[in-house]
Protein backbone atom coordinates (compact mmCIF):
# COMPACT_ATOMS: atom_id res chain seq x y z
CA UNK A 1 0.00 0.00 0.00
CA UNK A 2 2.81 2.64 0.42
CA UNK A 3 3.58 2.44 -2.82
CA UNK A 4 0.43 3.50 -4.25
CA UNK A 5 -0.02 6.31 -1.41
CA UNK A 6 2.38 8.50 -3.32
CA UNK A 7 0.33 8.55 -6.40
CA UNK A 8 -2.87 9.09 -4.06
CA UNK A 9 -1.13 12.90 -3.97
CA UNK A 10 -2.27 13.22 -7.62
CA UNK A 11 -5.90 13.43 -6.69
CA UNK A 12 -7.69 15.97 -5.01
CA UNK A 13 -10.92 17.35 -3.02
CA UNK A 14 -13.38 16.00 -0.87
CA UNK A 15 -15.01 18.25 0.94
CA UNK A 16 -13.66 22.12 1.31
CA UNK A 17 -12.33 22.70 -2.22
CA UNK A 18 -14.29 23.27 -5.35
CA UNK A 19 -12.49 22.10 -7.86
CA UNK A 20 -14.32 21.07 -11.57
CA UNK A 21 -12.62 19.16 -14.14
CA UNK A 22 -15.20 20.69 -16.93
CA UNK A 23 -12.51 22.97 -17.93
CA UNK A 24 -9.52 20.65 -17.53
CA UNK A 25 -7.41 21.48 -20.89
CA UNK A 26 -6.74 18.78 -23.09
CA UNK A 27 -3.40 19.19 -23.73
CA UNK A 28 -3.06 19.05 -18.99
CA UNK A 29 -0.19 17.04 -17.97
CA UNK A 30 2.92 17.73 -15.87
CA UNK A 31 6.10 16.27 -14.67
CA UNK A 32 7.23 15.52 -11.37
CA UNK A 33 10.07 14.48 -9.17
CA UNK A 34 9.90 11.86 -6.40
CA UNK A 35 12.83 10.48 -4.04
CA UNK A 36 12.56 7.45 -5.73
CA UNK A 37 11.18 7.99 -9.02
CA UNK A 38 9.77 11.07 -11.82
CA UNK A 39 6.63 11.02 -12.89
CA UNK A 40 4.73 12.27 -16.01
CA UNK A 41 1.33 12.73 -15.73
CA UNK A 42 -1.46 13.67 -18.83
CA UNK A 43 -4.79 13.51 -19.22
CA UNK A 44 -6.41 11.12 -21.84
CA UNK A 45 -9.75 11.76 -22.00
CA UNK A 46 -13.30 12.25 -20.51
CA UNK A 47 -16.54 10.38 -20.60
CA UNK A 48 -19.58 11.82 -18.78
CA UNK A 49 -18.65 12.84 -15.24
CA UNK A 50 -15.07 10.05 -15.65
CA UNK A 51 -11.35 11.63 -15.86
CA UNK A 52 -8.85 8.93 -17.21
CA UNK A 53 -5.44 10.07 -16.55
CA UNK A 54 -1.91 8.05 -17.61
CA UNK A 55 1.02 8.25 -15.59
CA UNK A 56 4.44 7.15 -16.99
CA UNK A 57 6.79 6.03 -13.77
CA UNK A 58 10.12 5.86 -14.20
CA UNK A 59 12.08 4.61 -11.17
CA UNK A 60 15.60 5.18 -10.46
CA UNK A 61 17.07 1.82 -11.43
CA UNK A 62 15.21 2.34 -14.76
CA UNK A 63 12.22 0.24 -14.07
CA UNK A 64 9.08 1.85 -15.99
CA UNK A 65 5.53 1.10 -14.94
CA UNK A 66 2.13 3.00 -16.69
CA UNK A 67 -0.28 3.35 -14.03
CA UNK A 68 -4.22 4.28 -15.00
CA UNK A 69 -5.69 6.72 -13.01
CA UNK A 70 -10.06 7.27 -13.04
CA UNK A 71 -10.83 10.60 -10.87
CA UNK A 72 -14.45 12.22 -11.09
CA UNK A 73 -15.29 15.79 -12.23
CA UNK A 74 -14.61 16.82 -8.85
CA UNK A 75 -11.12 15.27 -8.93
CA UNK A 76 -11.89 12.83 -6.61
CA UNK A 77 -9.79 9.34 -6.75
CA UNK A 78 -11.98 6.33 -8.12
CA UNK A 79 -9.30 4.23 -9.55
CA UNK A 80 -5.90 3.25 -10.17
CA UNK A 81 -4.58 0.33 -12.09
CA UNK A 82 -0.82 -0.06 -11.84
CA UNK A 83 -0.73 -3.18 -14.20
CA UNK A 84 -0.08 -5.79 -11.60
CA UNK A 85 -2.75 -4.51 -9.09
CA UNK A 86 -5.57 -2.28 -8.83
CA UNK A 87 -6.85 0.09 -6.32
CA UNK A 88 -10.32 1.09 -6.20
CA UNK A 89 -11.64 3.52 -3.70
CA UNK A 90 -15.39 3.78 -2.38
CA UNK A 91 -16.92 6.35 -3.46
CA UNK A 92 -13.79 8.23 -3.77
CA UNK A 93 -10.60 9.11 -1.95
CA UNK A 94 -10.54 12.01 0.20
CA UNK A 95 -7.74 14.18 -0.64
CA UNK A 96 -7.13 16.83 0.12
CA UNK A 97 -9.94 17.56 1.82
CA UNK A 98 -10.59 19.68 4.79
CA UNK A 99 -13.01 18.12 7.62
CA UNK A 100 -12.86 14.61 8.32
CA UNK A 101 -13.64 12.24 5.80
CA UNK A 102 -13.87 8.24 5.19
CA UNK A 103 -13.55 5.78 2.23
CA UNK A 104 -12.94 2.40 1.61
CA UNK A 105 -9.77 1.34 -0.16
CA UNK A 106 -9.60 -1.78 -1.82
CA UNK A 107 -5.65 -2.70 -3.29
CA UNK A 108 -6.26 -6.15 -5.05
CA UNK A 109 -7.59 -8.28 -2.31
CA UNK A 110 -6.95 -5.96 0.85
CA UNK A 111 -9.58 -3.82 2.20
CA UNK A 112 -8.74 -0.77 4.50
CA UNK A 113 -11.47 1.93 5.96
CA UNK A 114 -9.92 4.73 5.65
CA UNK A 115 -9.93 8.28 8.31
CA UNK A 116 -8.77 11.42 6.76
CA UNK A 117 -8.54 14.87 8.65
CA UNK A 118 -7.51 17.68 6.97
CA UNK A 119 -7.00 21.23 7.55
CA UNK A 120 -5.56 24.21 5.91
CA UNK A 121 -2.29 26.73 6.33
CA UNK A 122 -2.21 29.16 4.38
CA UNK A 123 -2.07 27.29 0.41
CA UNK A 124 -1.21 24.15 1.93
CA UNK A 125 -3.66 21.42 2.97
CA UNK A 126 -2.43 18.89 5.49
CA UNK A 127 -4.17 15.67 5.98
CA UNK A 128 -3.70 13.04 8.77
CA UNK A 129 -4.95 9.60 7.42
CA UNK A 130 -5.75 6.82 9.71
CA UNK A 131 -6.48 3.14 8.93
CA UNK A 132 -9.76 1.39 10.81
CA UNK A 133 -8.00 -1.30 13.55
CA UNK A 134 -10.78 -3.01 15.18
CA UNK A 135 -13.08 -0.28 17.05
CA UNK A 136 -9.92 1.80 16.27
CA UNK A 137 -7.93 4.30 14.14
CA UNK A 138 -4.44 3.51 13.86
CA UNK A 139 -2.43 6.29 12.19
CA UNK A 140 -0.67 5.93 8.60
CA UNK A 141 0.21 9.07 7.87
CA UNK A 142 0.55 12.99 7.53
CA UNK A 143 0.48 14.97 4.28
CA UNK A 144 1.24 18.48 3.51
CA UNK A 145 0.54 19.12 -0.18
CA UNK A 146 0.40 22.67 -2.35
CA UNK A 147 -2.48 21.83 -5.38
CA UNK A 148 -2.63 23.32 -8.51
CA UNK A 149 -6.26 24.95 -9.73
CA UNK A 150 -7.34 21.36 -10.53
CA UNK A 151 -6.72 19.82 -7.58
CA UNK A 152 -3.45 18.26 -8.59
CA UNK A 153 -0.85 18.14 -6.50
CA UNK A 154 2.44 20.56 -6.58
CA UNK A 155 4.81 19.80 -3.73
CA UNK A 156 4.10 17.29 -1.45
CA UNK A 157 5.61 15.91 1.91
CA UNK A 158 5.22 12.82 3.83
CA UNK A 159 5.45 11.08 6.76
CA UNK A 160 4.41 7.60 7.92
CA UNK A 161 3.31 6.05 11.03
CA UNK A 162 6.96 4.67 11.12
CA UNK A 163 8.97 7.20 10.59
CA UNK A 164 10.08 7.12 6.89
CA UNK A 165 9.46 10.34 4.91
CA UNK A 166 8.91 11.33 1.46
CA UNK A 167 8.80 14.29 -0.02
CA UNK A 168 7.88 15.39 -4.05
CA UNK A 169 8.00 18.38 -6.40
CA UNK A 170 6.78 19.07 -10.12
CA UNK A 171 9.66 19.95 -12.19
CA UNK A 172 8.60 23.55 -13.37
CA UNK A 173 10.48 27.26 -13.67
CA UNK A 174 9.70 28.24 -10.07
CA UNK A 175 11.54 26.96 -7.37
CA UNK A 176 9.89 23.82 -5.27
CA UNK A 177 8.79 24.63 -1.46
CA UNK A 178 9.58 21.28 0.08
CA UNK A 179 11.69 23.10 2.94
CA UNK A 180 8.53 25.22 3.73
CA UNK A 181 6.00 22.40 3.86
CA UNK A 182 8.37 20.29 6.30
CA UNK A 183 8.33 23.16 8.72
CA UNK A 184 5.01 23.49 8.31
CA UNK A 185 3.74 19.58 8.61
CA UNK A 186 6.02 19.14 11.37
CA UNK A 187 6.19 15.52 11.35
CA UNK A 188 7.91 14.75 15.19
CA UNK A 189 3.80 16.23 15.87
CA UNK A 190 2.22 13.97 13.21
CA UNK A 191 4.00 10.80 15.45
CA UNK A 192 2.94 11.78 18.45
Amino acid sequence: MRKILPLLLLTSPALAQDYDLRNLPADYGFVSIEQDARVTLRFLRAEGDVYFFEQLVVWADGREETILQHVNRASQTMFFDFGDGQSRYFPHDCAPGVGTCFYTAQNNDEVVEVKNIGWQVRDVIIQDEYIKDGEGWLFWNRECTIFDEYGFWVDYVRTYWDGETEAGYRAQSIPNRIDELWRICDPVAALS
